[in-house]
Order: structure tokens, then sequence, then C-alpha cells
């Protein structure tokens, strides 16, 4: 071998190096430390199926002998399982729920009360059959019609609930003889139909919160209650104060109305009046409303102290809300301080002036066991 092939040779002994990788950086955070969490490996997330509901008859039972079923917030949402109550159900309340469609009831002819108080009932429908209905309640629900019941021959009913929905038109619901009680609050009503007229039974009917814009009424020989409260009433209709005579409570705050006129003197039955939350400027003496007993104006247009001279003409009064008018003056302490002693010179035997109770003792009764009752102090 040459020389210069033996210098090319490499050393039987050499060592070779191999090149060493270097460190992995540091994970993001505190440093090397990062690297000695543990790795924990997370299951799939499981399939959402949506909201869990229960079944009446499966997950929430009744007895056999019962004549009454009643869950609340119960996550019912369908009427089923009802056939061995069957004739002897007399109540169906399920309150609060997520009932969806009225349904299943032809075993249950012999209801008086049923009661689907806010759930998601879009239709009124499958009832007819019930001939025996004393009160339907079906408020706080998604109903826009009411035509359906036209062809529901209720003789005993007498308490209908539909407030809370989506009503516009209110139709059919006028043949009923006995209905003594209907609550229509919180819809989309604008008018209210003459044939309402028709209900000579009617004791209470309660129209707050809707876009109604005239009080206009036909004649209700029965009625005591009347509530417009939170409409567009901006005009006083006297034919109400000649047809309705025989009112006993009268709600009308949260309007736009003037001041009362003098037919509102004909309703001489008023117990209780709600004025409050309109552009009324005057305490109008009425000394034919000899039984007012509570009085609501508050939050009116009232400036003159010098009206509330005219509440001594009430001689039942016993309630009074005048607060939030110009004269009350309120954040002034000596206006609020001739205020109160201008209305109290009025009506000396005041038992309420706006939230104050008035001329009542408080007297508490007691065995002396509270000072047994750990944390309290012995005086």
């Amino acid at each position: 071998m040459s020389g210069e092939a033996a210098a090319n040779e490499p050393a039987s002994d050499a060592t070779v190096e191999e090149e060493v990788p270097p460190p992995p950086a540091p994970f993001a955070g505190n440093g090397p430390s990062e690297r000695r969490r543990a790795r924990v490996q997370l299951p799939p997330p499981e399939e959402d199926e949506g909201p869990t509901y229960f079944r009446i008859g499966i997950d929430h039972t009744y007895g056999p002998e019962d004549d009454e079923i009643h869950f609340q917030c119960a996550r019912i949402k369908k009427l089923e399982n009802l056939e061995v109550a069957g004739e002897r159900l007399k109540k169906l309340i399920l309150i609060a729920n997520c009932v969806e469609k009225i349904e299943n009831l032809e075993s249950n002819i012999n209801l008086e009360h049923l009661e689907l108080y806010q759930n998601q009932v879009k239709k009124i429908e499958n009832i007819q059959h019930l001939k025996n209905l004393s009160v339907l309640d079906l408020s706080f629900n998604k109903i826009r019609l009411t035509d359906s019941l036209g062809a529901c021959q209720f003789d005993h009913l007498e308490r209908l609930y539909l407030s809370s929905n989506k009503i516009v038109d209110v139709q059919n619901i006028f043949h009923f003889p006995t209905l003594k009680m209907l609550e229509l609050g919180s819809n989309r009503i604008r008018v209210i139909p003459p044939e309402i007229g028709q209900l000579i039974q009617l004791e209470e009917l309660w129209l707050g919160r809707n876009k109604i814009v005239s009080m206009a009424m036909p004649p209700l020989p029965s009625l005591r209650h009347l509530s417009m409260q939170s409409n567009r009433l901006e005009v006083w209709d006297t034919s109400l104060f000649q047809n309705l005579s025989g009112l006993t409570h009268f709600y009308v705050g949260h309007n736009n109305l003037p001041d009362l006129p003098d037919d509102f003197a004909l309703m001489t039955n008023l117990k209780e009046v709600d004025l409050a939350k309109n552009a009324i400027t005057l305490v109008k003496p009425m000394p034919q409303l000899t039984k007012l007993e509570e009085l609501w104006m508050n939050d009116n247009q009232i400036s003159d102290l010098a009206e509330v001279r005219n509440l001594s003409v009430f001689p039942s009064l016993q309630t009074v809300y005048l607060e939030r008018n110009p004269m009350h003056g309120l954040g002034n302490e000596e206006a609020e301080t001739k205020y109160k002693e201008a209305i109290l010179q009025s009506v000396p035997n005041l038992l309420q002036l706006d939230a104050a109770r008035l001329n009542q003792n408080v007297r508490v009764i007691t065995d002396g066991s509270e000072q047994q009752v750990m944390g309290i102090r012995k005086a």
C-alpha cells in the first residue's frame, strides 16, 4: 500500500462523534417546569341531545283514585297518559311546564278546571267536549286566535284567563252565559268588541297592557271590576259612566287621560279608583261618590296644593296616593311637610297617604320564646 493510501485510511481506534439534538424549546408559560406537567387525555365531548323532558304517568305519577293532577315546573312537554284518571279527573293543573299542544283529553270528559298557565301552547283546540269546565286558564302562552272557542258550548264556564298571549282580535268568546271573569291583559288588543255586551253575568274584566284607544263600552249590568291600565286612552267616553254605573273598582292608570268629566260622578258605587300617571291637573270634588275608599292620583300634573281640599267631600276615603305631582315638592323637605299637612287637614281620618300607614298602632303579641333564640341580644 502506498504511503498516500495509508494516509487516507482512517485509524481503526478513532472515535466517531454523533451529533446530539438540541433540547426542546420550553412550553409557553413558566419555563421548563411545564414539560413535567401531566398529560391528560380528555374523552370526546358527549353529543348534546337538548333539554330533558319528563312524562306524565311515567316520570310524574298520580294515584288511580286522584281527581286532581297538579304538576308545576316539572318539564312536562306533552299531555298524555291521562286515561287512567279518566272520568274521575276534575282538575288538571300544569303550571310553568313546556306543553305545546292541548291533546289526549278525550277520556277526561268531567274536567271542571283546566289550567295550562305558562306553557308553550299556540292554539286552543281539542277541548270542545269538556262541557263541565268552569275554569279555563291559558295565560302566558303563545296563542294568537280565540276563534276556535266558538265551537265550545261551555254552559258552566265562569273564569276565562287568556292574558299574556299574542291576541289581536277577540272573537267567539261572548256566548258563555255564566262567565263572570274575563282576563285579556297583556295582549295586542286595539278594540273592545261591542259583542262583549252579551256577557250579562260578567263581573270582572281585565284589559290592562294592551293597545286600546277607546273606553267605549256597551251596558254590562253585573260588571264590578274594570281594568284598562297601560293602554292608549286619551279621551273620556261618557258612555262608559252610563253603561257601567255599577262599577266598584275602576283602573285606568298609566294612560294619557285629561281631567275627569262631570259624568264620572254617575259611578256612585265606586270604592277604588286608579287614575295614576295620566294628564290630570285637578282633584275634582264629587260628593256623589260616598263609597269611595281608595283614590290613586300619583304621577299626574296637579300643581296647586289647594286642590287637596277637595278630598274632604269623600266621606269614606281611607287611602290617597298623590305623590310625585308637582305640588308634592319631592326632595324639598319643607314642601313635602306642607303637602302632608294639607292632605291630613282635609282628610283627618286618613289611614294611608302614599306608601305610609297613618293613625295605626302595631301591637306585638309574644310569649317570650324569642329570647331563647341564639343571636338575639337581651336588653
